[in-house]
């Protein structure tokens, strides 16, 4: 029997349909971003990368663009479209920064609501595999906290054991044998074995012939490798992993999570439940190629990462992310250009700042939301006057803008990893509260009468931002850094050299990218400021700025200029 609609069950009908189909629409497309974390709305291009699914994607973002809240957005979204329980890693090289991205996602009622309905990881790369690894049955595994501290202990502690394997080499036959036809130079030291071994582990370069084949893409070219050294190298490689499995019970370095892991995955001795459905990497610039391989082999549905190239600092690689697994052409790669962080003063001199962008993704048209003063650069004749200046500007500061967080960015990070306390903090810890940025997500008493200012290297504050930046040792000893320019004529074979002049201008390339990143922390305002008895011992770089965008004072900036 045919059943025929009455026009009001057609309507009923049609109605329910789109409700439906509104309602579909709705659970795996639309996202309300509106609200939903306080005092945050996207802008257009967020809003659109945000919706936009993909199984691999790539955020790129210069500083302040608003990456990180992008990233955060889209594990909200699928937190919320989500029926069924998901695993969710969300995963920064850096504790600060991890620490940062959890206060922020905890002011969202709707991750308050829905954190408990998935497996939700917030982890840092090194504490994500020591967990996996853990679980796995490695009881032997140790976390490691990758902080610029705990770094520069572990590389002490590694070249002392590769101090002692070289000094039981040498004593070898083979290495008699070798020095007949191959010099080895007093430059290829522990220290030069140390960083070869971790360039070669960050790059999965274990197996000796592709070693010997590889191009050495972001390795110094001093001192120069031949073909027989390579040979060497790779035998003391072999060397310091058989001590640090048999006399160091298979200790780990940095390099190591990444690569036992990996290996683990490879040969899929990786429990299934223990991959990830979504995997949400920020600041993806820190992470090593290895690091992102294993990232990539442990998602099961979506990957997506976000970064800024040009803070990219010390890391160079002859992978290319399609190699690493990512197939991130075309519109699997979204860029911000939109600056919500930094005055557009701020940004002007940043982006003068020259220097190579080997990734070819420098973005050097930006949107500025904000206007500001000019930025500053000041000369004092002496510490004393410096940090007279110092304690009054900030004084001032918090005078005219309660509640403002203000960083003082130094050098100081050998001096004070060695337990020396340089005269400028002495001074600053009378006046104020000093603070890490270990510290950076928690809270502070602003009415207390020592106001909190961070105190920070330049090394540890990528990612975070500050309302005011006061940047220390803008002078040609610190910016760049001298040690590594000596450093680098202690390696090489000759001066004025090629090979001498790459690594030379590598080095500049490197000091200006963490010039840039100290600068670009400052959402209000930044400084610049050295004290030396003589103005022209400015740091070199100053010849970069445009003179337009920062006020000189204390010098006649129009030598530098010409």
């Amino acid at each position: 029997m045919l059943l025929i609609e009455t026009p009001a069950q057609a309507s009923e009908n049609a109605a329910d349909f789109f409700l439906r189909s509104a309602k579909a629409w709705q659970n795996y497309h639309y996202f309300d971003t509106r609200g939903l974390l306080p005092g945050i709305e996207l802008s257009e291009e967020q809003e659109t990368v945000v919706r936009q699914s993909e199984a691999q994607m790539l955020i790129n973002g210069s500083a302040g663009s608003g990456k990180s809240i992008t990233l955060l957005y889209k594990m909200l979204k699928v937190m919320e479209q989500e029926t069924e329980p998901q695993r969710i890693l969300y995963l920064t090289f850096n504790r600060t920064l991890l620490d940062d991205a959890k206060k922020r996602a905890e002011l969202s009622p709707v991750f308050m609501n829905l954190k408990d309905s998935h497996i939700l990881h917030m982890d840092t790369f090194h504490y994500m595999a020591f967990s996996i690894l853990k679980q796995m049955g490695f009881h032997d595994v140790k976390y490691f906290d990758a902080s610029l501290r705990s770094i520069k202990k572990q590389e002490s502690t590694l070249r002392s054991r590769i101090e002692r394997i070289l000094e039981m080499y040498k004593s070898s036959v083979e290495y008699q044998r070798l020095l007949q036809q191959e010099r080895f130079f007093e430059t290829q030291n522990a220290a030069f074995f140390l960083e070869e071994i971790f360039w070669m582990k960050a790059n999965g370069l274990v197996n000796k012939n592709e070693y010997l084949e590889v191009e050495r893409t972001g390795r110094s070219n001093n001192p120069r490798l031949t073909k027989a050294q390579r040979n060497t190298v790779f035998t003391i490689f072999e060397l310091y992993r058989q001590v640090m499995r048999d006399r160091y019970h298979g200790d780990l370095d940095m390099e190591d999570y990444a690569l036992l892991l990996l290996q683990n995955l490879e040969l899929e001795q990786v429990p299934f439940e223990m991959y990830y459905d979504y995997v949400f990497v920020d600041e993806v610039q820190d992470l090593q190629p290895m690091q992102i391989k294993t990232l990539v082999k442990l998602t099961k549905k979506s990957i997506v990462l976000s970064g800024d190239p040009k803070q990219r600092i010390y890391k160079r690689s002859p992978h290319s992310y399609a190699n690493l697994g990512l197939q991130i052409q075309g519109r699997r790669t979204r860029n911000l250009i939109k600056n919500f962080r930094s005055t557009k003063q701020i940004m002007s001199l940043a982006n003068s700042i020259k220097f190579e962008d080997v990734e070819n993704e420098r973005e050097d048209e930006s949107n500025f939301v904000r206007e500001g003063d000019k930025s500053e650069i000041r000369y004092c004749r002496n510490e004393k006057a410096l940090c007279i200046y110092l304690v009054q500007s900030i004084k001032d500061i918090m005078r005219q803008n309660p509640g403002s967080t203000v960083a003082v960015i130094h050098r100081n990070e050998e001096d004070l990893l060695n337990g020396i306390t340089p005269p400028v903090k002495r001074v600053l810890e009378r006046h104020f509260y000093l603070i890490t940025t270990e510290q950076y997500g928690q809270r502070f008493d602003h009415s207390a009468d020592k106001k909190p200012v961070f105190f920070t290297d330049a090394y540890s504050v990528k990612g975070l931002e500050f309302d005011f930046v006061f940047i220390l040792h803008f002078d040609r000893f610190h910016y760049p850094n001298q040690s590594r320019i000596e450093e680098l004529g202690q390696r090489s074979d000759k001066r004025n050299s090629e090979s001498y002049d790459r690594d030379y201008d590598a080095i500049l390339n490197d000091e200006k990218k963490i010039l840039y990143v100290a600068i670009t922390r400052a959402k209000n305002k930044v400084v610049l400021l050295w004290s030396a008895p003589k103005v022209v011992q400015v740091s070199q770089f100053i010849r970069d700025f445009d003179p337009k965008d920062y006020s000189a004072e204390g010098f006649d900036n129009t030598v530098f200029h010409r």
